[in-house]
């Protein structure tokens, strides 16, 4: 269990990219504007709020002004659970787990309960904040609390679940109903799934449609809108981002790192990379690796 803090500054603001993940996740938006993505809903957010991302759901998020203040909690509710004869975990934490029932995606200060729930989400970040060890992010805008100690774990899953119990007194879960928009969301999952396992090898469209039996330039147009990049751009920045990390990483050479990364034209490769990260190879390594001394 882990807690994400973040606030925006006049130069960087809060911009998670698509992804979906197998813990459940609780944000807090304290302060800002926002625009969140949950599956093929948007929620535009210029109030205090509380959002749930109930596991396996495609999200993403974007922070539309200065003053932005987010927390984001990911935590895994099989942990929480009981032995399997409790009444409590068989009338609520094992369908919550197995996904029959799922946290509302958005509760606001006009919902019953919303106070209640706010107040114990609030004493749940303090006790991050005051007691967190603060640790690294991958997200600039961001920092990261961890607390280790047992009792402070036994703490967290205390309050976790008195949450989650105030939730379910408020009527804000509610039951799992496969819609189109579900199904369209596994469109976007299979093809992101496909270009992660194969970014090394050549990929055509005419293998990411064929995953959902689309036709080509749907798929394209569909790929597009949810993502918010055509399939081959969205290819090429996955690729990009693995040869950002090797050329961190690893003293293995320009040439070899595009080859492992799917790119077969050193020329190319530079071309691409400089277009989305504004630097050449070369230097992206001399300003954040291992410097091996190519000349680009």
């Amino acid at each position: 269990m882990e807690l994400y803090e973040s606030v925006n500054t006049p130069t960087e603001k809060l911009n998670i990219p698509l992804s979906w993940h197998d813990d459940w996740e609780l944000l807090y938006f304290k302060k800002g504007q926002y625009r969140l993505t949950l599956n093929m809903q948007e929620y535009d957010i210029d109030d205090e709020c509380i959002c749930f991302v109930n596991r396996g759901v495609i999200h993403k998020l974007e922070s539309l002004d200065q003053n932005g203040i987010e927390y984001s909690l990911r935590f895994d509710l099989n942990k929480l659970r009981f032995r399997e004869d409790d009444l409590i975990d068989e009338k609520l934490l094992k369908p919550l787990a197995e996904g029959e029932l799922c946290f509302l995606d958005r509760a606001g200060v006009s919902e019953f309960g919303f106070t209640q729930v706010l107040h114990a989400v609030s004493e749940l970040i303090r006790r991050f904040r005051d007691f967190g060890e603060q640790q690294d992010s991958e997200t600039p805008t961001s920092r990261r609390y961890v607390l280790k100690g047992i009792a402070d774990e036994l703490l967290l899953r205390g309050k976790l679940l008195s949450i989650i119990a105030l939730i379910d007194a408020c009527g804000m879960l509610r039951d799992e109903e496969i819609t189109e928009a579900d199904r369209q969301v596994k469109v976007i999952k299979d093809a992101i799934v496909y270009i992660q396992e194969h970014y090394k090898d050549k990929i055509y469209i005419r293998d990411l449609s064929s995953l959902s039996d689309l036709n080509e330039q749907y798929f394209i147009r569909f790929f597009g809108s949810v993502t918010g990049a055509p399939p081959l751009d969205y290819i090429n920045r996955y690729r990009v981002e693995q040869a950002s990390r090797l050329l961190r990483e690893t003293d293995s050479k320009a040439y070899d790192i595009a080859k492992e990364c799917g790119f077969h034209n050193i020329g190319n490769f530079i071309k691409i990379f400089r277009a989305v990260t504004g630097l050449t190879p070369h230097k992206y390594r001399k300003a954040y690796g291992r410097d091996d001394g190519e000349e680009e």
